[in-house]
């Protein structure tokens, strides 16, 4: 006779291996994909997300799983430390220094704050143009100045080039 054990391990297994070999399992499909955005976007209790989370990694699909699980933790943090990290944002939206501001960006979007890391890059981005324009700018002063008064940049070669190889021509 077959242990009832062994039939109870079989049956599970099957039903495993049927779930995952299902058409759309793992697949992010247009509507899943709908669902997942609009849950990151629009929906703020983390319970929610939660469950959206775990509908997610039932399906398959491991990444948004875990990101929607990251959002959730994100709209759950205490009063204190949404004061602290909005301090950070402002903080680094008013530097002028450019890999720190990469660096908070890089934590906001870590922690899922996408809107915000979005915010902080296009600063960076503005702050390149701006350095740029000024380098661009001190460059053509700097022209200026050591051009004097019409003189050329360099003068004009009127040396003789040696062209011959060597004695030993044979």
């Amino acid at each position: 006779m077959i242990d009832p054990l062994t039939v109870i391990l079989i049956g599970a297994g099957v039903l495993t291996f049927r779930e995952m070999n299902r058409k759309d399992y793992g697949v992010l499909t247009p509507s899943r994909d709908e669902r997942y955005r609009n849950a990151m976007e629009y929906c703020h209790q983390p319970d929610q997300l939660l469950e959206e989370a775990k509908l997610f990694h039932e399906y398959g699909l491991k990444a948004q799983a875990a990101m929607l699980k990251r959002r959730a933790e994100w709209r759950s943090r205490p009063d204190e430390l949404k004061k602290e990290h909005e301090a950070i944002y402002k903080k680094a939206m008013e530097s002028d220094k450019i890999p720190a501001i990469l660096a908070v960006a890089e934590a906001f979007e870590g922690w899922t704050a996408t809107k915000k890391a979005a915010n902080l890059r296009e600063r960076v981005s503005v702050l390149q143009e701006k350095s740029l324009q000024e380098a661009a700018q001190r460059a053509s002063e700097a022209v200026k100045k050591g051009n004097g008064a019409g003189k050329p940049h360099a003068e004009p070669f009127t040396g003789v080039i040696d062209t011959t190889i060597g004695d030993d021509d044979t």
